[in-house]
């Protein structure tokens, strides 16, 4: 067994290094490409720790065993967070290949571009907001009784805040004068669903069936509401009959199938399977259900995301997404059966 892991690591190891090359070789040719490839990956797997984050924090307020059985999952993804200022350098340094805003005004107001729409700005809201979730992620495992609940109150006020802002900066920034006000809240609930996917995942083979139940439980109602927010989103623009609204879906005709693949493997495979009580409750079936999740997630954040950069991003996205999970998946921690880190978190409520 110790000689397949072993192996199996090589071959990671291998493919991060090859992903790695390919991403250096795709900048140095064509940067506005890998620019949007690691864009793609950076907010796809910023979900995870960030997720984690929430969902610590929501527990740290509301209690339940949920929390504590998933704690072990959830801690060691949280304490990722201070990467996102790494990860997101690349992000920064493109902004001039990335964001027609920062070479051209074109629909965005002058006084949006003077005071909101400009690269310090924008550099800045980025970092505040990984900062403020970096000293959350600081704290909250380090508090515990009340003033533990106010770092996860005041947490989360500060989460609903930021996730709006720069929900819209890092996504939907690249294409304005395209707007959605429900987008934070949208990617607020994905980087739930990502978490618990993540948690699924990291889970292990002998959990026992009210831990896999929790997270199918609350798997099943997360996807849900992306779904429905989704279909709302898109029925109330679509509908509105805009110009600054339509352009963004007429863009994407020729994404049909990219966005049919988000909502397969992202909402309709994981709906109708987590229906069923044995796959709610069975580890082996919830690990199934959590890989179609974070495949449709990818899907998803690359329709939105790939578009205005041409085909050619995927195959830059495909790389990225590699390499930075990878960096995700060796930094993440021990698995969830750590039982002296499920106790520390019981102490913490």
């Amino acid at each position: 067994m110790s000689n397949h892991m072993h192996r199996l690591r090589g071959l990671l190891v291998e493919a991060g290094i090859a992903a790695a090359g390919g991403m250096m070789i795709v900048a140095v040719f064509a940067p506005r490409i890998a620019a949007a490839g690691w864009l793609v990956a950076f907010v796809f797997w910023s979900q995870i720790p960030l997720g984690s984050l929430m969902l610590m924090m929501i527990h740290r307020l509301t209690g339940g065993r949920w929390g504590e059985a998933l704690y072990p999952a959830f801690a060691p993804a949280a304490r990722l967070v201070p990467l996102l200022f790494l990860l997101i350098v690349p992000v920064f340094i493109a902004i001039p290949v990335l964001d027609p805003w920062s070479h051209r005004a074109g629909d965005v107001k002058p006084d949006v571009l003077s005071y909101y729409l400009n690269t310090p700005f924008f550099i800045g809201r980025s970092l505040i907001a990984i900062a403020g979730w970096s000293v959350l992620a600081f704290l909250l495992p380090r508090t515990t009784g009340r003033p533990g609940q106010l770092v996860a109150a005041v947490g989360l006020v500060f989460h609903c805040v930021v996730i709006s802002v720069v929900a819209v900066d890092w996504v939907l920034s690249l294409e304005p004068p395209f707007i959605s006000s429900s987008f934070g809240a949208s990617m607020a609930i994905t980087q739930l669903i990502a978490a618990l996917a993540w948690a699924a995942l990291r889970a292990p083979q002998a959990a026992d069936n009210q831990v896999t139940g929790d997270i199918g439980g609350l798997l099943l109602a997360f996807v849900l509401g992306i779904t429905y927010v989704n279909f709302m989103a898109f029925l109330v623009m679509w509908y509105s009959d805009l110009p600054s609204k339509l352009f963004w879906f007429v863009e994407r005709d020729a994404w049909v199938p990219l966005a049919a693949a988000a909502f397969v493997f992202g909402s309709a495979v994981p709906i109708l399977a987590l229906l069923l009580a044995r796959v709610r409750n069975g580890i082996r079936q919830l690990r199934a259900v959590a890989i179609s999740v974070l495949a449709g997630l990818a899907f998803y954040y690359a329709y939105l995301i790939v578009p205005p950069f041409g085909a050619r991003a995927l195959g830059a996205a495909a790389l990225a997404v590699i390499v930075i999970g990878l960096i995700v998946a060796a930094l993440a921690g021990r698995p969830i059966s750590d039982a002296a880190v499920a106790e520390r978190a019981v102490r913490g409520t």
